[in-house]
């Protein structure tokens, strides 16, 4: 008896091509942005509450090919990154002194695949 476990990391399980088996089909998530909640820290300063924080997330193309010429594997590998980058201002409440900062954060404006 063959057992299939669907879990919620990277694919879902779907019949194979004859409907008599199951396969793992991954999700083709590329690389976009994505929104993430997080809660700033800068010393003993902090967000007073979780801020969303756009980040760069995704599949991007990578190999490893056998080169007979220098007889060893070339490598090729494209990053999910970010095109282009915004500041953004976050207000950042201090614990010992009682009182707020303006605290500057980098964001991706856009994202995509490219060399490392």
């Amino acid at each position: 008896m063959l057992t299939f476990v669907s879990t919620q990391i990277g694919g879902t399980v779907v019949s194979y091509m004859d409907g008599c088996c199951k396969t793992c089909k991954e999700d083709g998530k590329s690389c976009q942005k994505v929104t993430v909640r997080m809660t700033i820290r800068k010393n003993d300063c902090r967000s007073n509450r979780p801020v969303n924080i756009v980040s760069c997330d995704g599949k991007c193309p990578s190999a490893s090919i056998y080169n007979y010429n220098i007889n060893t594997y070339a490598r090729f590998c494209k990053c999910c990154r970010e095109n282009g980058l915004q500041r953004r201002s976050v207000q950042l409440y201090c614990s010992s002194n009682a009182t707020w900062v303006s605290y500057t954060i980098q964001e991706p404006t856009d994202c995509s695949c490219q060399w490392s």
